[in-house]
């Protein structure tokens, strides 16, 4: 037997792009497909995108491989459970016209910069659905938008703001969509995609896809597609080639004919930004972060991955930062500037997060510890509210009125919070995040250079500049009695992880640090899983000294490499697995029976469980 990775991590949270739940066919939906293994920083910019204003995800995952990490899982959250469609995340998109305008009616009323009731024509009989592609003219402008969603009998939403010299009566025309080009993942982060195509014949073009980050910024992202094919069944046939290739865009075409480029004129050129990306992040909802037993969303994904072994929400405590945007780039005199780019966030009304209030927080960080009791095989990395001074660390959460409870070992809380290198600059060159992400790293780097086995403290971190706040040694007295691990700056030694308690019950001395209860969760794990080949064996003395010969094998790799206490192996573990605790009733009920006892280095006593395999699977009893 080998024991199981235990350094495996899973993060929920606010993302610039990536899968939802709701990307998928319910009936084809099993959780798996909206959750990524990421192995490295640039994999999860990839997938994700980077650093944001509104959440600390990116923040998390950086620093979980910069304090050596080496595989996390991921899942982005967003509001996707608003009873306001125009409150969901959408995919920003352009529609390339079949034929020419289509006059609809005139706009009765604007209700807002983004919201408008039609009147219809007399003969019209228009019925607008998402993503059409309309031309407004009025006041001497002409706009091309589409529709976002229709919100009652000819009130229609649109993706972005109407121009401010369009008013009441402006015209109204719809274009009969042949081809729709869309960003890959919902989110705003479409809006500033710009896409160019080079029709060469009637079916056939070159397609240039460009994360536009401004007239004076390089692009961060640039993909080229040299010959594409509107022809079904072609070698290059463009939404085939799209989806397996690009990490930007995807395409779908309708069964009516496409020349490329169509009118209207300003088409002609064949250059375009995609538009109506909607983050979906103003009625984000505790549901959205936490998912359900059959909801599967958030948390609720991480459940379908086994091997996850530490799971952590940075973005349960988001609160906003002071400076809401990054400033853009100060524009270069010597550099005429060109068409201004679309602001992602000046055209999406929902891109602001709401942060849950407390009471949701502690609901979602108990949803936390429920998942790794029933699951067993991993632990929950909590975090503390932003600005908490110390005394208040020390009573959290019921210094702010709330309760926390029951006590669990299967979790550990950290505090203060980091100030890490903010390449946003929002409020300077640092920004304050939480330390679940930092904590998560430093348990991998222990379990990858030491083991399990060794308590995940004195462990100098990474990606970190100061901390929110130091502790004296005073104050992180009180904070141990409260099983609140502390994280210090030492003058030159750096930050450090400076605790390991896990948040076990008072006097429950037995599993006071964490690193016990991630040990004795691996040797479960592994028992568990590497002893399926007993189900179905006749229960003999045969089979029982096999077992208990390879159970032996495991645990004195385990003692040595100092995790159990002793001198010998007798002192550090046993395995009871024989005819006195298999009598003739157990084997008559199709079980086996085999108890295992470990003294791991601290505390001193003996940990006991319990392993049950029979045909239903293996169950495991701690006493």
């Amino acid at each position: 037997m080998q024991l199981v990775r235990t350094d495996i991590a899973g993060f929920v949270g606010v993302a610039e792009r990536g899968p939802l739940p709701e990307d998928f066919a319910p009936e084809k939906f099993d959780g798996t497909q909206a959750i990524v293994k990421v192995n490295s920083w640039r994999e999860f910019v990839t997938t994700f995108g980077s650093f944001r204003e509104y959440g600390y995800l990116a923040y998390a995952v950086r620093a979980f491989f910069e304090n050596g990490g080496d595989q996390c899982y991921c899942a982005r959250i967003a509001a996707t459970t608003a009873a306001d469609p125009a409150q969901r995340p959408a995919k920003a998109l352009f529609s390339l016209p079949s034929g020419a305008a289509i006059p609809v009616g005139t706009i009765h009323q604007l209700v807002n910069p983004f919201q408008f009731s039609l009147t219809a024509l007399a003969a019209g009989n228009y019925s607008a659905k998402a993503d059409d592609l309309l031309l407004i003219s009025g006041g001497g402008v002409t706009q091309f938008t589409h529709v976002a969603c229709v919100l009652a009998s000819r009130q229609i939403l649109l993706t972005n703001q109407v121009d401010p010299q369009i008013a009441s009566g402006a015209s109204v025309s719809y274009f009969p969509s042949a081809c729709v080009i869309s960003a890959a993942s919902r989110g705003n982060w479409g809006n500033i995609i710009r896409i160019e195509i080079v029709p060469y014949d009637a079916t056939t073009f070159g397609l240039r896809a460009t994360v536009d980050l401004g007239p004076n910024t390089p692009p961060s992202e640039e993909e080229y597609y040299r010959t594409l094919s509107l022809v079904p069944g072609s070698y290059n046939y463009a939404p085939n080639v799209l989806a397996t290739q690009s990490n930007l865009i995807r395409m779908e075409v309708g069964s009516g004919p496409i020349a490329l480029p169509q009118p209207p004129s300003s088409l002609s050129t064949g250059v375009v930004y995609l538009q109506g990306g909607r983050d979906g992040l103003a009625a984000i909802s505790l549901r959205d972060f936490s998912g359900g037993p059959t909801d599967l969303r958030g948390l609720r994904l991480l459940e379908q991955i086994d091997e996850i072994a530490m799971i952590a929400v940075p973005d349960a405590m988001f609160e906003a930062p002071d400076v809401l945007q990054a400033p853009a780039p100060q524009p270069d005199p010597c550099v005429q500037a060109t068409n201004a780019t679309p602001n992602p966030v000046a055209d999406d009304p929902t891109a602001v997060l709401t942060a849950l209030t407390p009471g949701q927080t502690i609901q979602l960080q108990l949803a936390m510890i429920d998942q790794c009791q029933r699951l067993r095989y991993r632990v929950a990395i909590l975090d503390t509210p932003d600005k908490l001074q110390i005394s208040q660390a020390q009573n959290w959460p019921s210094s702010q009125g709330l309760v926390f409870s029951p006590p669990s070992r299967f979790a550990a809380i950290y505090y203060p919070w980091m100030m890490a290198p903010d390449a946003l600059e929002l409020a300077g060159r640092t920004r304050s995040v939480p330390p679940s992400g930092y904590v998560a790293g430093a348990y991998a780097f222990n379990d990858l250079a030491y083991g399990v086995q060794r308590p995940p403290g004195n462990i100098e971190l990474q990606f970190v500049v100061d901390v929110q706040r130091d502790i004296s040694d005073l104050q992180q007295a009180g904070l141990n009695l409260n099983d609140v691990n502390a994280i210090r700056a030492f003058p030159g030694r750096g930050i450090r992880v400076w605790g390991a308690r896990s948040l076990a019950e008072q006097g429950d001395d037995d599993w006071r640090f964490i690193h016990v209860r991630r040990l004795m969760s691996a040797i479960e794990a592994t028992v568990e899983r590497s002893t399926g080949w007993v189900v179905f064996q006749s229960n003999t003395d045969a089979l029982r000294k096999s077992l208990t010969h390879s159970l032996n094998v495991l645990l004195r790799g385990i003692w040595a490499r100092g995790g159990l206490k002793g001198n010998q192996p007798q002192e550090a573990y046993y395995v009871k697995c024989d005819a006195k605790n298999n009598p003739q009733t157990v084997v008559d009920q199709g079980q086996l029976i085999c108890e295992i006892g470990v003294a791991i280095a601290v505390p001193m006593e003996f940990l006991v469980f319990e392993i049950r395999q029979d045909a239903s699977g293996a169950q495991i009893l701690e006493n």
